[in-house]
């Protein structure tokens, strides 16, 4: 890739970071809050259960929209113009929308089966509970439904900066409820934030949406509508069994001690801040750009694309998994300990964040990798490296479970995760070849070495300074470590590193000063 095009990966890729990561931020006051009011316990794991449910068809939904909508709308624009390419879109909003409102229809009447089935461990109270949060939940599903498609079409539009903003409105509505009325409603009161949520999404999208001129309009033969649920079969499967395996998750932890589903929880949403802010900026740029190069039908091109992207990934995440894992004790305590999230949650939580911060890199290498086949149309091939995957992580679940409890459940996640990197790596060549080539892992070794003096401060920084308790000491603590932990990797990137870390860092400075 020309130096041109890597700053302009990298321009669009840091404003949308920047947004997520205000998104992000607001999401962990709520995620905060919630643990101070909440705590860890019985109550709270009806209220993750009863979320996991309703989510899971937002994932089912966002795998067959993101996945498939951006190349097929570039596509339609590139072969009929801007015209019919509205008209696709506005036929991709009204069906997906309906087939939302099917959905959540049917879970409703079918919540209790669906909790009694996921949670087989649950008692009848917290069976209850889970069931009544859900049903409130649900309607909501067309709302963030609806709001998946505007934020993919503006994506294809590479107008990625409105989509990320759609993360705040669960934050704010998700925290007001909480500190104005938790007290006397408790907990239902955070299934409320979700329908307040979803309609706050579609209000934030809205004025972004010029140029693109939507209108009720129902379509089923439309050649592009069909392509789109044509290669959305295997990407809504790959998700499917990939969600089957969170349940699975969930399902062995419920017979675990009271609180692990919890700890699960909130180690797991610190996991998706950090693949937010460091990964979906990323994988959300490039797949667009890739998309656009793939409709070229020139393959080669595609290579440095590729390259540079998995090379920005590793860049941006092995040192902050360094600091994370060294971390790990502190980091739970300043971000849940406090209220009723005492230091027996903040053991539990942080000893589960360890084990699945482990497996960030493997878990954004194989996001990346699944956009690179899902640009040249290709659904099916994640689809059954996906499967796999999932069954080696049930069989890995219930071994470790026996051996390790909760933790074994997280490191389950990562092993499986970095056999579906391996997959998805090897059978890349049928797409793109030369990928791999041996200039190119050289440079990937180089870059893993690059960050061995980072650990060793790291490490030795959290032997030295003494454990710290309290919000504001816990922060001074992590940032001390964080800042001289950084200052470490750009000195090593500037006396070791190779032309693309050094231009990286050169690209980013310039960026942070304009």
């Amino acid at each position: 890739m020309s130096q041109k095009r890597s700053a302009s990966l990298l321009s669009s890729t840091l404003s949308v970071t920047l947004i997520i990561l205000f998104s992000k931020a607001v999401g962990f006051v709520r995620e905060m809050i919630m643990a101070a009011y909440f705590g860890a316990d019985i109550v709270t794991d009806s209220y993750n259960a009863a979320y996991s449910l309703f989510y899971l068809p937002v994932l089912l939904f966002s795998s067959c929209i993101t996945s498939t909508l951006v190349p097929q709308y570039i596509r339609c624009e590139r072969d009929a113009g801007i015209k019919q390419a509205n008209r696709f879109a506005s036929n991709s909003l009204t069906v997906f929308c309906v087939a939302a409102l099917a959905v959540s229809l049917i879970m409703f009447f079918l919540s209790d089966t669906l909790v009694a089935l996921v949670y087989p461990g649950f008692n009848p109270l917290a069976h209850k509970d889970a069931v009544s949060l859900t049903r409130i939940m649900l309607p909501a599903l067309v709302f963030f439904t609806a709001g998946l498609v505007l934020s993919s079409l503006l994506n294809a539009r590479e107008k990625y900066v409105a989509a990320q903003l759609t993360g705040l409105p669960l934050s704010v509505a998700e925290i007001t409820l909480a500190v104005l009325l938790s007290r006397k409603y408790g907990i239902v009161t955070q299934a409320w934030g979700v329908i307040l949520a979803g309609f706050l999404q579609i209000i934030i999208l809205i004025p972004f949406l010029g140029g693109l001129k939507l209108r009720p309009y129902f379509n089923f033969n439309d050649k592009y509508l069909k392509k789109v649920l044509i290669l959305a079969l295997p990407a809504v499967l790959a998700m499917a069994v990939n969600e089957l395996n969170h349940m699975v998750d969930r399902m062995l932890a419920s017979g675990l001690r009271p609180g692990d589903i919890s700890a699960m929880s909130y180690a797991f949403k610190l996991i998706m801040f950090m693949m937010g802010v460091l990964v979906v900026p990323l994988t959300t740029v490039s797949f667009s750009k890739l998309s656009k190069t793939s409709a070229k039908n020139d393959p080669e091109s595609v290579i440095p694309m590729v390259r540079s992207s998995m090379s920005m990934l590793l860049m941006w995440v092995l040192p902050i998994v360094i600091i994370a894992g060294a971390q790990h004790m502190h980091i739970i305590r300043f971000a849940y300990g406090r209220g009723r999230f005492v230091e027996e949650n903040v053991r539990v939580t942080g000893l589960v964040f360890l084990c699945y911060v482990a497996g960030l890199p493997f878990f954004g290498l194989r996001d990346l990798t699944n956009r690179v086949y899902h640009a040249f149309e290709d659904t099916k091939t994640p689809m059954f490296i996906s499967t796999a995957s999932v069954v080696l992580n049930i069989i890995l679940n219930l071994i470790l479970r026996k051996l390790m409890g909760v933790y074994g459940l997280a490191l389950a996640t990562v092993f499986a995760a970095l056999f579906g990197v391996v997959l998805l790596f090897s059978l890349l060549g049928r797409h793109v070849t030369g990928v791999f080539d041996r200039s190119f892992i050289m440079e990937m070794v180089r870059t893993l070495l690059l960050n061995i003096p980072l650990a060793l401060a790291a490490f030795g920084l959290d032997a030295l300074i003494p454990p710290a308790f309290g919000t504001l000491r816990v922060f001074l603590r992590l940032a001390l470590v964080s800042v001289c932990c950084l200052a470490v990797y750009i000195l090593c990137i500037l006396l070791l590193g190779g032309k693309r870390e050094k231009a990286a860092l050169k690209q980013l400075k310039g960026l942070i000063k304009r």
